[in-house]
């Protein structure tokens, strides 16, 4: 009788063993869920940054898209490549421009990056860049390209027509 249920243990040990190898085989063939946003939904990320960090001068939005280690590579040169100098300009601009508005032309994804063709416009009705204001409205012609990783942007570049546009004020 011993030996029976020795024997019947034995089995049942056995038993769940493989079957508990076999779920886990099954479960390492399976391809892995990574936490990977697709391209759409970075360009919705991309789009709420555009629209309420430039357009609504939402500084608190950064916190959200921007990722701790971001990079703007379109800095100044011997300037801080964090988010730091964009909130400064964005603050200015802000305070010297009313009527801001961002009008995105053209926005297009593949794998982690997304691109924009946009506009700025606003009236300088406020001192910018130590520039009385003027009344003038302006248009900034810019391209973006944005890295995202996790849903936050990681990585910017950047090219606008704005130092024409400043001499223009």
């Amino acid at each position: 009788m011993k030996k029976s249920i020795i024997t019947i243990a034995i089995l049942t040990l056995s038993l769940g063993y493989q079957n508990t190898q076999a779920q886990t085989s099954r479960n390492n063939n399976k391809p892995k869920m990574e936490n990977k946003m697709t391209v759409e939904q970075n360009k919705q990320v991309v789009i709420k940054f555009n629209n309420e960090f430039f357009g609504k001068g939402n500084m608190d939005i950064t916190k959200e898209v921007f990722a701790e280690n971001f990079v703007n590579h379109s800095a100044p040169p011997n300037s801080p490549t964090d988010v730091g100098p964009m909130v400064k300009f964005v603050t200015a601009l802000h305070h010297g421009f009313s009527n801001i508005s961002v009008n995105i032309q053209e926005i297009f994804g593949e794998g982690d990056k997304v691109c924009v063709r946009k506009t700025i416009t606003g009236t300088h009705t406020g001192e910018f860049m130590g520039k009385p204001a003027t009344g003038k409205t302006i248009v900034i012609n810019i391209f973006d390209i944005e890295m995202l990783k996790d849903g936050k942007i990681t990585d910017r570049w950047n090219s606008s027509d704005f130092p024409q546009v400043l001499q223009s004020l």
